[in-house]
């Protein structure tokens, strides 16, 4: 099973989503939505970017142990969305 979004009430009256991972941990939390409409276009947002998107590292400056790990991850993260896709 893939990982999925879930729509969620925010306790200030609008909307968040929240993506989980396959084994139910939860992985991120998005910004609050006025409406259900607005939450359903983050989504649709959050796909089209994690397909493509690069990482941009604003982290504290440290050596990767591998710097071609991000580019192996990207590329994994890009094949994945493919396939979610086509299903």
């Amino acid at each position: 099973m893939a990982g999925y979004f879930k729509l969620v009430d925010a306790h200030d009256g609008g909307f968040r989503v929240k993506l989980t991972a396959p084994d139910g941990s939860l992985v991120a939390v998005s910004t609050f939505f006025a409406t259900k409409q607005e939450a359903i276009a983050g989504i649709e947002l959050i796909r089209e970017i994690a397909g493509t998107g690069p990482i941009v590292d604003h982290s504290r400056d440290e050596e990767l142990v591998q710097e071609d790990f991000l580019r192996s991850a990207t590329a994994e993260l890009a094949a994945d969305a493919g396939e979610i896709r086509q299903a």
